[in-house]
């Protein structure tokens, strides 16, 4: 009875002197970055220095390290920026991170599934587009905008760490689901399974789906359409591949990270000069060869941020091919900063913003398609998905169009 005694003393001493001595405020630490390194030195507008001392205030009064993220999070939402966002210490790893496999967007009014990572944990709960997302680790998904942490690093985390996910699928019940983060395959990996021949029409056209985070990811579409005659006959999956009459780019559910520079530049035809030749059995021939250019659809959504967003301000600036889908995410961050606070959280924040060759920023707002498709599961039997059906429609009809 002694020992419960002194454990129970014990631990309300330990609890009084974390009060009285709570984390130390790394404030001054995010106040003096984004003074510095925000990309608008005006800061949108925004009284900062009302907003700091308010948040001053709040850590003051703040008992438990959530309290303190909360004040954290309310003082540089301040700021109206999709990629300005405190992660907690701990939350994600240096390197290595894993994922849950789940994309989510806005759908309605609210947030639903915008994209599942092929061999994930949310592909192994049955989950599919279409479905609603209602909360994630005990933080509700409705009508108020979430930013990039919440829209996409929800899902990553240490590999082994789990998530809780409450979803439902119109006309069930709701279902809640912890997900196991496993490693996420490289990008290119994920590009190349993703690829796969499409017949409608009489017409053949190539489907290749970008998921990853890596440089490697837009390289990898440039091995498929490079040579693609060699891409077929490497891969007998993609039978069909050397005369495909126009490419579907699916960039649904992609965070970006990969530089969106190299996809445009190389669809346009810019970026395929003969260096040498290599000497077969077939003959000579220039490497590397000349791109065929094809008729390309980009395929969005409103799981689609970042880089992606950028991808597609390159479609409609170099008219590239047509936008379909939905709205994309706004969250178009044209250069994202990273920096570790001294109590091991890390400060995100916009260092470059974008804005469009019309000189409208689409932060907040997203890219708008030029066919308009909501994202949803395939209609019937032989079909594709709404989108995919949507863009194979704009390229037949393109086709007809330049004739």
């Amino acid at each position: 009875m002694k020992r419960l005694l002194l454990a129970g003393l014990l631990a309300a001493a330990t609890a009084l002197s974390r009060a009285a001595n709570p984390a130390p405020s790394v404030l001054p630490e995010i106040d003096k970055i984004i003074r510095e390194g925000f990309y608008d030195a005006r800061l949108k507008g925004v009284d900062w220095s009302v907003a700091v001392q308010r948040a001053s205030d709040e850590l003051s009064k703040a008992t438990t390290p959530a309290g303190r993220d909360a004040a954290y999070d309310r003082l540089l939402a301040t700021l109206r920026d999709s990629h300005t966002f405190r992660v907690p210490a701990g939350r994600l790893p240096e390197r290595g991170w894993g994922t849950t496999g789940l994309r989510i967007g806005q759908d309605g009014d609210g947030y639903g599934v915008k994209g599942v990572l092929p061999g994930s944990a949310a592909e192994r709960a049955g989950m599919r587009v279409g479905d609603r997302v209602l909360e994630i680790d005990g933080v509700k998904y409705g009508k108020e905008r979430v930013d990039f942490r919440d829209l996409v690093f929800v899902s990553e985390g240490a590999p082994g760490s789990f998530s809780t996910v409450v979803w439902q699928r119109p006309g069930s019940a709701t279902r809640t689901d912890r997900l196991a983060r496993t490693l996420e395959e490289p990008g290119d990996a994920l590009v190349s399974r993703s690829a796969r021949v499409v017949r409608r029409g009489g017409k053949t056209y190539g489907y290749v789906h970008l998921w990853g985070m890596s440089a490697e990811t837009a390289l990898a579409v440039v091995d498929l359409l490079l040579d693609r005659g060699l891409t077929a006959r490497a891969r007998p999956s993609l039978a069909g591949w050397e005369r495909i009459d126009g490419l579907l780019l699916d960039v649904r559910g992609n965070s970006g990270g990969y530089d969106p520079n190299i996809l445009s530049t190389f669809l346009q035809g810019n970026w395929s000069s003969g260096d040498y030749y290599t000497i077969t059995r077939q003959g000579r021939r220039l490497e590397p060869p000349a791109y065929a250019r094809l008729p390309v659809a980009l395929l969005v959504n409103s799981g689609t941020a970042s880089a992606g967003e950028a991808l597609a301000l390159k479609f409609r600036a170099h008219r590239i091919g047509p936008i379909v889908g939905e709205t994309t995410a706004g969250m178009a961050s044209g250069g994202a900063a990273a920096e570790r606070l001294s109590d091991g959280s890390t400060l995100w924040y916009t260092a470059r913003a974008i804005e469009g060759l019309d000189g409208k920023s689409y932060e907040g707002a997203g890219v708008e398609p030029d066919v308009r498709a909501a994202d949803r599961p395939p209609a019937g039997e032989g079909r594709e998905d709404a989108i995919v059906e949507a863009a194979i429609g704009a390229l037949a009809s393109a086709a007809v169009s330049s004739r």
